[in-house]
């Protein structure tokens, strides 16, 4: 038996209907799936071929704390950020564009050496 890849995130939202907007609207995700029953609802996205991101509603949740990519934190957070592929740096400069005319605030981009990077936040933080 092994492993063969990530199927989904799941991460927290307390509006998932900004959320779809944002992943299915503004960055083009398909929406997938949506399961729940009353005071729950959880939404799949598809990223590429064999990956989903994943969202959890429901009445407790509360946008992620905010914390800069890569900065040091002693608060308890999930995790620092996601890291998401596409095809050329064109594209990615494509994405930036389109992020920050729907008022996104973006940083970057970044050439590490190895990777170029821009950095965002979705509704959740």
């Amino acid at each position: 038996m092994r492993l063969t890849g990530v199927n989904h995130l799941a991460f927290i939202t307390n509006d998932l209907t900004r959320t779809i907007r944002f992943w299915r609207d503004l960055l083009g995700l398909r929406l997938e799936a949506g399961i729940g029953h009353e005071g729950y609802r959880h939404s799949f996205f598809k990223l590429g071929e064999a990956n989903q991101i994943a969202f959890f509603e429901y009445e407790e949740a509360a946008p992620m704390e905010y914390k800069f990519h890569g900065e040091r934190s002693s608060a308890p957070l999930c995790f620092d950020h996601l890291s998401m592929s596409v095809d050329s740096v064109e594209e990615l400069f494509a994405f930036k564009d389109k992020l920050e005319a729907a008022g996104v605030k973006v940083h970057g981009a970044v050439d590490h050496g190895i990777i170029w990077s821009i950095y965002f936040f979705d509704p959740n933080n």
